[in-house]
């Protein structure tokens, strides 16, 4: 095994956009919460992810199609997980323009990257880890949060190896553009991605923030 499947990697995140936005409200303010669901779903799996914390930064399309780079560095800090195959899964990128930017109220985004789970990582995705983060659920809430979540997931992954025996066309994603292995990019509905991509091609890549 050489990535981790795309059956898994469907339903995984497909399973947990859906249940941490309901639980949280907006999963796109918690992204340790996101990801560290995500290292536990994956070990439902079989596959040992990580939870990293560190600098992290994505472009963003604005509403006039201009494109700025967002994310948390410096004093802010972002976490994802990491599977044994190098690949960085993060689920919050897609949902970036919900999240209120860090000291800028007009910070406007309508379009932000796809999903990322994949080793190989565009230059409009930056991320520079500093080390694995320990899981400290502090709060009443959060621990109830994470628990719910678990639950809810692992009741409806089931038996893993079954999602292997499922033909590719009938594999259900989120409806948020993926950036999946192998460079495979799956748009949504909306074709959020072929917009974004526009823009960019467009306006072209500043210069990165760290």
């Amino acid at each position: 095994m050489e990535s981790t499947p795309l059956p898994w990697i469907a339903e995984i995140s497909r399973l947990v956009t859906k249940v941490t936005d309901r639980i949280t409200g907006d999963r796109s303010e918690f992204p340790l919460l996101v990801a560290a669901v995500t290292a536990e779903s994956l070990r439902h799996c079989g596959i040992v992810a990580n939870v990293f914390y560190g600098s992290a930064a994505w472009i963003e399309v604005m509403e006039n199609q201009s494109v700025m780079w967002a994310g948390c560095w410096g004093s802010n800090t972002h976490f994802w997980a990491v599977t044994p195959f190098g690949e960085i899964v993060d689920l919050n990128t897609s949902v970036s323009y919900r999240k209120k930017a860090h000291g800028n109220t007009d910070h406007q985004p309508k379009y932000s990257p796809p999903l990322l789970w994949s080793r190989e990582v565009p230059a409009f995705y930056r991320y520079l880890p500093e080390g694995i983060a320990e899981i400290e659920l502090d709060s009443e809430r959060d621990r109830r949060w994470y628990e719910t979540c678990m639950t809810e997931i692992k009741s409806k992954l089931g038996d893993p190896s079954l999602l292997l025996q499922l033909p590719e066309d009938s594999l259900d994603f989120p409806d948020e553009a993926i950036l999946c292995p192998n460079r495979r990019l799956l748009d949504d509905a909306a074709q959020t991605f072929r917009h974004f991509d526009r823009a960019l091609m467009i306006q072209g890549i500043p210069q990165k923030p760290f």
